[in-house]
């Protein structure tokens, strides 16, 4: 496999100019199509011509990987006090030290595994259904924001649950609290504890 340095010339199509072009290879900072983050300083070849960027080599693939998943999404939801109580203690029995750290990773963690598992998907509309009275309940406690920046790949995974579960972000967000909750806050000893220990080590190492 031929590795590209700075200043060396090919061919591609450039569908600016419409046409096949000289081109050259050097570093640059390349935007992702979805317009969230840039992959910085990647090898590259752009038009002779135009400027664009028109090709990428195999080696800036890792690069681009890595840009991707530090490149973040804001996810928001205003809930109830009691909501965040909750996530808080679920991560504080994971990993006193951690602090809210953990918000996030619970969060993903609880999508990622619902995804891929429809008698899960099916709890979290059972959720928004059996708890709705408790939820109402807790509409004199203080509101709060639950904020926090996710990667394409988890938000994706957010917005491929929603579809899913045909809930609102805010009603699927509430049902994934409750489901940390029965499987981590309730139960003596959580069945999932090792595997989130694990998790949060390797989050902290």
């Amino acid at each position: 496999m031929k590795i590209w340095y700075a200043g060396d010339k090919s061919k591609a199509l450039c569908e600016n100019c419409r046409k096949v072009v000289a081109t050259t290879f050097d570093y640059h900072d390349v935007p992702f199509e979805s317009g969230i983050g840039v992959a910085k300083q990647i090898m590259a070849a752009t038009c002779d011509e135009c400027g664009t960027v028109v090709a990428i080599p195999p080696q800036s693939t890792p690069a681009i990987r890595v840009a991707r998943e530090i490149a973040s999404r804001p996810l928001e939801v205003m809930m109830a006090a009691p909501f965040l109580d909750t996530l808080d203690l679920a991560a504080y029995r994971i990993d006193p030290s951690a602090g809210v750290l953990l918000r996030k990773t619970l969060i993903a963690y609880f999508v990622h595994r619902s995804l891929s598992d429809d008698s899960l998907v099916e709890r979290l509309r059972t959720n928004a259904a059996v708890h709705r009275a408790k939820w109402k309940s807790w509409h004199d406690a203080p509101t709060k924001r639950l904020s926090m920046k996710v990667t394409p790949r988890v938000g994706d995974e957010f917005d491929e649950l929603i579809k899913k579960s045909a809930l609102n972000k805010t009603t699927l967000v509430k049902s994934i609290v409750m489901d940390i909750g029965s499987e981590i806050v309730e139960p003596e000893e959580p069945q999932m504890m090792p595997e989130l220990r694990r998790m949060a080590a390797a989050l902290a190492a």
